[in-house]
């Protein structure tokens, strides 16, 4: 389990939060060739500031950002200092009403990333989980903590645990679910050793083939299904009796068969569960398919896939 005592960096993260939602902040985080592009066509301006530093992450000079704002980052060792001024190393996002941290740079190894999918994978979630009761939780892959978080709101007396092998996600996702307010318990890894069956697990795993190094979109083989369909095994394996497990993912389409849902399908069966598949969005991430493992893959669908025992 990773440690709950808040660290000063944390706490100045906190503070940070708390200062932007007096403030009225709001960004939406869109696709990363999208705030590469917007982020470079001008510097930060002070009418614009907050969402400039921390949504476009766009360079800034000190007389640019608030006094708190700079003050804030620098405790939270969140500044970075550039030869023509400073650049905030973390970006903060609005989602389902809640403010996330979350990585300035989708190029980092251990990114932890918000972006487009988070949005869909939330509105998923909540779609999916309209009609059913849950008591104990899990969600695979906490990133920044959208996803567990969302499930957390919808029933805060219920118990949610939430993983990831990734420290820094786990330390941004602890930060926000205090700032919401709302009790995850955290733990480093994919699945815990102990806590039995959960009658509902989550997931919104990488999907992408061959992003050596890239946690958080690194799929591995199968042109990026692998990671979803092995998780999907484990989850079924752990799901109590009546339980749910949610996923959302990508599926590579391929001579216009959908290998996530055929896999999926022969999973379902052999657990004796039910599928629930929706194709939620056609293409996404369709510069992949110009990478050696995406050859013979015609588009890549946003899927979501509901299994209930």
């Amino acid at each position: 389990m990773t440690p709950t005592g808040p660290t000063p960096a944390d706490e100045a993260l906190l503070e940070l939060l708390s200062r932007l939602e007096a403030a009225g902040y709001d960004f939406v985080s869109p696709t990363p060739a999208v705030h590469k592009l917007v982020s470079r066509r001008r510097k930060a301006n002070e009418r614009h500031a907050l969402r400039d530093i921390l949504g476009w992450g766009r360079l800034f000079d000190a007389a640019t950002a608030p006094p708190w704002l700079l003050k804030g980052l620098g405790a939270a060792d969140a500044l970075a200092a550039e030869a023509e001024g400073y650049r905030a190393r973390l970006r903060v996002s609005r989602l389902a009403g809640r403010l996330h941290l979350h990585s300035a740079s989708s190029r980092e190894d251990q990114a932890v990333f918000l972006g487009p999918d988070s949005y869909r994978y939330v509105r998923f979630l909540r779609q999916a989980l309209a009609d059913h009761d849950w008591r104990n939780a899990l969600e695979i892959g906490v990133g920044a903590g959208a996803g567990a978080l969302a499930i957390a709101g919808l029933d805060p007396e219920a118990r949610v645990t939430a993983t990831d092998i990734n420290p820094a996600a786990l330390r941004l996702a602890r930060v926000n679910a205090r700032h919401a307010c709302l009790s995850l318990d955290l733990r480093e890894g994919d699945l815990p050793e102990r806590g039995g069956r959960w009658d509902l697990i989550a997931a919104n795993p990488p999907y992408i083939e061959g992003r050596a190094g890239k946690l958080y979109r690194d799929g591995g083989g199968q042109h990026g299904a692998e990671v979803a369909l092995d998780w999907t095994r484990t989850a079924l394996d752990r799901l109590a009796p009546g339980g749910r497990f949610i996923l959302y993912t990508g599926a590579p389409i391929v001579e216009g068969e959908d290998l996530v849902r055929l896999a999926a399908q022969a999973l379902a069966d052999r657990h004796g569960a039910r599928l629930d598949y929706d194709e939620i969005d056609p293409d996404v991430f369709g510069s992949s398919l110009s990478r050696p493992g995406y050859a013979a893959v015609e588009r890549i669908a946003a899927v979501g896939a509901v299994f209930t025992l």
